[in-house]
């Protein structure tokens, strides 16, 4: 198990890898490019930082959900560029009230209700998003193209993830202790999931 948490950790690392091959790793007109930065600075953080120097992984909880929403808010913004602009903010603004009140609940011994909090309010608003990006998709675009575009793996990774997991975060503060470890399990595996996907889609994109 721990092999595969470090696989997995690594995992996180190779998108921004790959972009750096392609010369796009600070090409900030890629819409995907903070949230692949985050991606890196979370598995190199969750190695050293909580691996090796054992730093009270409470704080890294309730900083990551900040850069998140900041990431993510990048992505559909650029995304949609003008199109529905306004109900990115107002996305934005309920991420930011949410991350706000979630100071209220946290406490360094234990982060999970706050953390839970912040990941379900982003869950909800990654899969408002994707679906909008999804149904204007279908509308103009011929199925045979669908597996050349970058921003399809981009959008079906974080759906996949924030869809998969929202459940979890949800009840994560109600999960007995002896049923937590196979609960967070698949947290593991769909971040996994995850990294795969978005490193399928730095693939896709072309070089500079």
């Amino acid at each position: 198990m721990e092999t595969f948490i470090l696989i997995v950790l690594l995992s996180g690392i190779i998108p921004l890898l790959i972009l750096f091959i392609k010369k796009k790793a600070f090409n900030f007109s890629e819409p995907i490019l903070p949230f692949i930065w985050i991606t890196a600075i979370a598995s190199v953080y969750e190695i050293v930082g909580t691996g090796f120097l054992q730093i009270n992984i409470s704080y890294w909880f309730q900083i990551y959900p900040f850069l998140e929403i900041i990431a993510l808010t990048y992505f559909f913004l650029k995304l949609f560029k003008e199109k529905y602009k306004l109900l990115i903010y107002f996305g934005l603004t309920i991420l930011l009230a949410a991350y706000s009140y979630s100071f209220f609940l946290w406490k360094d011994d234990g982060s999970l209700f706050s953390h839970g909090l912040n990941k379900t309010f982003i869950s909800i608003i990654v899969i408002l998003f994707s679906t909008l990006w999804f149904k204007d998709l279908f509308k103009t675009l011929e199925e045979e193209t669908l597996w050349k575009l970058p921003n399809f793996y981009f959008i079906s990774a974080i759906l996949l993830y924030y869809s998969s997991t929202m459940l979890l975060f949800l009840l994560s503060s109600v999960i007995r202790d002896e049923f937590i470890d196979n609960f967070w399990l698949i947290n593991v595996i769909a971040t996994f999931l995850l990294r795969i996907i978005l490193t399928s889609g730095t693939c896709k994109m072309k070089y500079n």
